[in-house]
């Protein structure tokens, strides 16, 4: 089978341009200023026919009403600059440019992401938060204000094809879009596994990142980078986080996501007292945590997802206040280890509990507060068939029964539950917009279901 000739797409016509300027620039509005169409096509004419261009600015000049604001897009001296191939960069400029002095920085920020590939949200506002770029408003939590500069960008266009999966939130750059971040940039590479970037005007702004390693990195390789704040050591495959890594007092965020080969964290890591970020995710040969975890005061992001080894959880977890995400949740046998180590914290997002065969009694289960985490949309509750002490199954249904999530609750999964039938709330209101997941026994099904208006096997 042959290869075909490229088809190359020609540039959108005068009239399709303007259209499209104009859904985004004015949305639904009921009354156009007609004075702000005459130069909006005027600004359109400079945009060259590149639906990018047209949109961008459209979205940039829909939070923007005075005539004045628009007569500077278009006549910018922006759009006097050499074009190397097309009239698009001008014009994306110009939108940079337009943009609100905090979301700059954030946008600009966007160039250490990988090109051309999906991007996790809220991740990506976890990496803002720990360079400091997202400033507190009143009672608003930083989550809250970062997703609110996210969905700005959005609207300005300068993130596409979003998609949700598992309960977060994933984004593409269009290239163009990419390399305007990237020329705001200045990069440097030590060697060909550490790169090291700062923003034009923030030069103590640092990242850096291990990408793939095979032999094992020094003590000495972090304990050059004293006044780091992003980490990134995914897929290195060490077996051992070096004790060094306590000496980074600045941290603010470490991924050591995908490393099957951790079993454990050294006890030093709790002396990172900024720590916001940990993320574990896949880790799973992570067996435990360190006991002095209380330490860690910032921490808000800890990302235990498909951590299958992890068979307890630290000692008073529940000190961590400034806790929003946790994703799993494996109870412990010790009463510090407990469910009740969730009654104070303010969860968001989806968190899994684990071992729940641990629980002796419902008010146990009441411990864990979850009928007022009202940001949880996601939750999966375990029960391990292998440490399941021997007990009537009407005692589960107890147990379940004082797990009742909030309304807010989007999806639901239970696995190896046992009890005679499910507790009173599942025909309640509470899961009238929640999708449930279920593995169970195949005795229990036929009648497990029966009750639920709402469930997917």
């Amino acid at each position: 089978m042959g290869t075909l000739q490229p088809y190359e797409l020609s540039n959108l016509s005068q009239e399709d341009c303007w259209l499209l300027f104009m859904q985004r620039a004015f949305g639904h509005q009921e009354e156009i200023n007609l004075n702000l169409v005459a130069i909006g096509k005027e600004i359109v004419k400079k945009c060259g026919g590149v639906p990018l261009a047209a949109k961008t600015l459209g979205g940039i000049l829909c939070f923007k009403r005075e005539e004045r604001q628009w007569e500077h897009v278009r006549d910018s001296e922006i759009w006097k600059l050499p074009q190397e191939e097309s009239s698009i960069l001008p014009a994306l400029r110009l939108s940079y440019h337009h943009l609100p002095l905090d979301l700059r920085q954030c946008f600009a920020y966007c160039a250490v992401l990988p090109k051309d590939t999906e991007m996790e949200k809220e991740n990506l506002i976890s990496l803002w938060m720990a360079h400091g770029f997202l400033l507190s408003k009143g009672n608003l939590e930083l989550e809250v204000v970062g997703n609110e500069v996210w969905n700005e960008l959005y609207l300005r266009s300068f993130f596409q094809e979003i998609e949700v999966k598992s309960g977060k939130t994933y984004f593409k750059m269009h290239d163009l879009i990419h390399d305007l971040a990237t020329s705001l940039f200045t990069a440097s590479a030590s060697s060909n596994n550490i790169r090291e970037i700062s923003v034009k005007g923030y030069p103590h702004m640092m990242s850096i990142g291990f990408t793939k390693v095979v032999s094992s990195y020094s003590r000495s390789h972090l304990q050059k980078f004293v006044s780091l704040r992003v980490l990134n050591l995914t897929y290195i495959g060490p077996k051992q986080l070096p004790s060094s890594i306590g000496d980074l007092v600045h941290l603010r965020y470490l991924n050591l996501s995908s490393n099957d080969r951790i079993s454990s964290l050294p006890k030093q890591l709790c002396k990172l007292q900024n720590l916001q970020t940990l993320d574990l995710h896949d880790c799973w040969s992570l067996s435990c945590l360190p006991k002095e975890k209380s330490k860690l005061g910032s921490l808000r992001n800890l990302l235990l997802d498909s951590c299958y080894g992890l068979t307890c959880m630290p000692p008073r977890i529940g000190s961590l206040t400034c806790l929003k995400t946790l994703g799993c949740f494996a109870v412990g046998r010790k009463k510090s280890c407990q469910l009740g180590e969730l009654r104070n914290l303010n969860l968001y997002g989806s968190i899994e509990i684990t071992h729940l065969e641990r629980v002796k009694n419902d008010m146990d289960a009441k411990e864990a507060n979850l009928s007022a985490k009202e940001n949880l949309h996601s939750l999966s509750m375990k029960w391990d068939d292998d440490e399941r002490p021997h007990r009537y199954e009407s005692e589960e249904v107890e147990v379940l029964e004082a797990l009742k999530p909030h309304s807010n609750l989007t999806c639901l999964t239970i696995s190896d539950f046992r009890g005679i039938r499910f507790p009173d709330w599942m025909n309640h209101s509470v899961l009238k917009k929640c999708c449930l997941y279920c593995n169970l026994p195949l005795q229990k099904t036929a009648h497990a279901y029966h009750p639920l208006e709402s469930c997917l096997v």
